[in-house]
């Protein structure tokens, strides 16, 4: 307190009230003080590690949950599992870390009820203009409620009757949801914005196989020659879940013949099925003596008429 004397001395005339500085020197070189500090950190450092600790406790406790649950009858499906684990996991991680701020806040003395009742009335004010967050919310909630799509679901996301993306969902939340297009492109769709699903991963999908063949072959017997292929070879086609149906001739033009052949794949894996399976069945037609029609052309006619002129 030397220099606050001297200073004092110095000006004789008006005398400072240097009381406000000494309280605030003698609240600093308080020991009371700086316990309270001492304490309310090392109290904030456990509740940080708490929260660190239950966390980490809670998701494996998920996690575990899940992969009992895809051990009994009542599994489902993975990839709505998956969705769940995420979801879960994000909601016990805001609730866990919410509560340890408040302790924290709490653990120096800052009124948490004060600021939580301020923050109530900002909130009010803020919503009428978040309308669109509440909305996405509620709609993400109620797609992970229904089920209408999980995560590595292939969607096509249609917002009043006009495709806004199309491929595999890469993660749903419940504000937002990703989804990743045929060329790596990345769609962040706010779930508000999301009118109807197509939905291409929960069923069975199906493709059409057409293999022209000329009308001078006996369409029996190339019907009977494919059907007796399939019946000894359809199963090294692991995607397909059954054996593939003639459905007929579907179609005879300029000298050529349609026949149509039905595949049953997994979910998604049509297109390589048909292409792997048009491969095969072409090659082991060739082996039996039956080819593949080649579109030909009958041109005497313009000859005729070429010679005419």
């Amino acid at each position: 307190m030397k220099f606050l004397t001297l200073f004092n001395t110095a000006n004789t005339e008006e005398p400072l009230d240097l009381t406000f500085f000494e309280e605030i020197y003698q609240e600093l070189t308080s020991p009371e003080l700086w316990i309270n500090i001492g304490t309310s950190v090392l109290v904030s450092v456990i509740l940080l590690i708490a929260g660190y600790i239950l966390t980490k406790i809670a998701n494996r406790l998920i996690d575990n949950f899940f992969k009992y649950k895809s051990k009994s009858r009542l599994k489902g499906s993975d990839k709505r599992n998956q969705t769940l684990i995420n979801v879960l996991q994000n909601g016990v991680t805001i609730f866990i870390w919410f509560f340890v701020v408040v302790a924290v806040l709490e653990s120096f003395n800052i009124p948490v009820a004060t600021l939580l009742a301020g923050a109530g009335v900002v909130g009010l004010a803020i919503g009428f203009g978040a309308q669109s967050l509440v909305k996405d919310m509620i709609t993400g909630f109620f797609i992970i409620l229904e089920n209408q799509f999980d995560k590595g679901d292939f969607v096509r996301v249609n917002t009043s009757g006009t495709t806004v993306a199309e491929g595999e969902v890469l993660s749903l939340g419940l504000r937002s949801s990703r989804i990743q297009g045929y060329e790596g492109e990345l769609y962040m769709i706010p779930n508000g914005t999301i009118n109807e699903v197509v939905n291409f991963s929960r069923y069975n999908s199906i493709a059409f196989l057409d293999m022209n063949f000329s009308i001078q072959e006996d369409l029996d017997q190339v019907e009977s020659t494919i059907d007796k292929y399939f019946e000894n070879h359809w199963r090294e086609e692991e995607v397909l879940v059954e054996q593939p149906a003639i459905l007929g001739v579907q179609d005879i033009q300029q000298g050529e013949a349609t026949i149509r052949i039905m595949l049953t794949a997994q979910p998604m894996e049509h297109f390589g099925a048909a292409r792997r399976t048009r491969k095969r069945l072409k090659q082991y037609l060739e082996s039996q003596g039956v080819f593949v029609s080649v579109p030909t052309m009958d041109i005497s006619d313009f000859d005729q008429t070429d010679a005419e002129v």
